[in-house]
């Protein structure tokens, strides 16, 4: 099913939205950051991390292994191309999205190191999560370009949705698979929506600059 190229009337207030959604993950992002960066491990990680590897079995092992993939570019890049190929609304600002989809898990590779903590098994780096932080910037552009798109509010929630599950389907499986704390992967929702909303804001300010003004 194609999405239909007309774009849904503008919100004025999209981009103050868009701001605020950026400005407030980047600020929890920090702290966070900070707090991780000066105390290692958190409380809650290991007591999350105890209670959900409690519930785990053969199936949920597997099925962990596979959901695993929805942060990885085997999965991401091809959803990338078939949402321009689908929405001329994604498509109008390509380039934009490209460098959130791509800058947001180059910018964790530098926080990785910015922070130094490593993750539970191993010595390799762990916060934030790189594939939460793709997985998220993915979801946020989905959910941006379907709040444009001449799209009945029933199948605009849907999959708005779907994206969501989506970047939280990736984080329980980054904990089940014992590569990441649960602060990892919340650091990995924070980044992901800070860099795809802080397009959203441009885009949005943008497109309410040049929108012809109503009485």
């Amino acid at each position: 099913m194609t999405i239909s190229g007309t774009a849904v009337p503008l919100n004025r207030s999209g981009a103050a939205l868009w701001r605020a959604v950026c400005l407030i993950s980047l600020s929890v992002f920090l702290g966070l950051g900070v707090t991780v960066y000066a105390t290692g491990v958190l409380p809650g990680d290991v007591f999350i991390s105890q209670q959900l590897i409690a519930n785990d079995t053969g199936v949920v092992t597997e099925l962990a292994r596979w959901v695993n993939y929805g942060g990885r570019a085997q999965v991401l890049v091809p959803a990338a191309i078939l949402l321009f190929w689908l929405s001329p609304i994604a498509r109008r600002d390509w380039w934009l999205w490209c460098v959130a989809l791509i800058g947001a898990p180059l910018l964790q590779n530098v926080l990785k190191f910015v922070v130094g903590r490593p993750r539970p098994s191993g010595s390799s780096l762990g916060f934030p999560s790189g594939d939460v932080t793709a997985a998220t910037a993915f979801a946020m552009v989905v959910i941006y370009v379907v709040s444009r798109e001449d799209l009945g509010r029933g199948l605009r929630w849907a999959l708005a949705a779907l994206a969501v599950c989506l970047m939280l389907a990736v984080g329980w499986a980054r904990i089940m698979r014992h590569a990441h704390w649960p602060s990892d992967v919340l650091g990995g929702f924070l980044l992901g929506a800070a860099c795809t909303a802080a397009a959203a804001w441009w885009e949005s300010s943008r497109s309410e600059i040049g929108a012809p003004r109503t009485s």
